[in-house]
Parts: C-alpha cells; sequence; structure tokens
C-alpha cells in the first residue's frame, strides 16, 4: 500500500477525482479487510485507522495544516472510517442467515448482554437487531 503513496502524493500529477477514487478503490478495502470481525477492537486502534484516512485525505487534496480533516471529507465526500466500517458490519450481520454455508446457519443468534463492559458488537452501537 506504500507504494502507492507516490500516486496521491503532493507531487503527483493525477486529478484529485482519480486521486480519490484510487483510495475508495483500492486503499480503503485494505484498511477495512475483515472489518465486520472487529467487534471486540478498541477504539484506540479504530482510531489510528481514522488517523490514517485522514493523512491520507490531507495528501490527496494537498491540504495545509489549517485545514479541518472534516471539511476534507465533507468536500471530497467520503465518510468517516467508523462510519465505513460500521456500513460494513451492518451489511455483514444482515446478509448472515442468507449465506449459503451451513456452520453459519447453525449458529445461535448473539444477544449483547448490557452488563458487559465490551459487548461483542462494540462497532454496531447504533444498530438495534431484530
Amino acid at each position: 500500500m506504500f507504494k502507492l503513496y507516490s500516486l496521491i502524493g503532493r507531487n503527483s500529477h493525477l486529478s484529485i477525482e482519480n486521486k480519490v477514487l484510487l483510495y475508495t478503490a483500492v486503499m480503503r478495502p485494505i484498511l477495512a479487510y475483515a472489518s465486520p470481525v472487529w467487534g471486540y477492537a478498541a477504539k484506540t486502534y479504530i482510531n489510528i485507522l481514522d488517523t490514517l484516512q485522514s493523512s491520507l485525505t490531507r495528501m490527496i487534496v494537498k491540504a495545509t495544516r489549517y485545514m479541518r480533516n472534516d471539511d476534507i471529507r465533507n468536500a471530497l465526500k467520503i465518510t468517516r472510517f467508523k462510519s465505513h466500517i460500521q456500513k460494513i458490519a451492518i451489511n455483514f450481520f444482515d446478509d448472515l442467515p442468507a449465506t449459503n454455508n451451513y456452520n453459519m446457519q447453525n449458529l445461535i443468534p448473539y444477544i449483547p448482554n448490557d452488563n458487559s463492559k465490551r459487548p461483542r458488537r462494540i462497532l454496531l452501537d447504533s444498530y438495534n437487531p431484530p
């Protein structure tokens, strides 16, 4: 992935649209690999990935120190990394009952315990399963 930095860096001659396409098509899927199972990941690790996303988007637009990351993401129409992996996790868990895998179909549905400090679906804090 680090070899792609030359394509989105400050000295790159690609347009911003092509740099964003390169980020969303190649780099973000690498960062979000296996993200539906990150339920036990601490917030600090997800924040590290969010910071990496911010540095990549800053490289894309050649941002100065004084530009806010939220403004850059809004201009490029890129969601926060946590929102992106939450969407992936929601789609994964919603599609899980319709899978052809026999072992996955026989899994007991998980109901999080409200008393536990770190529920399995910590990524899905805004998601309420049926």
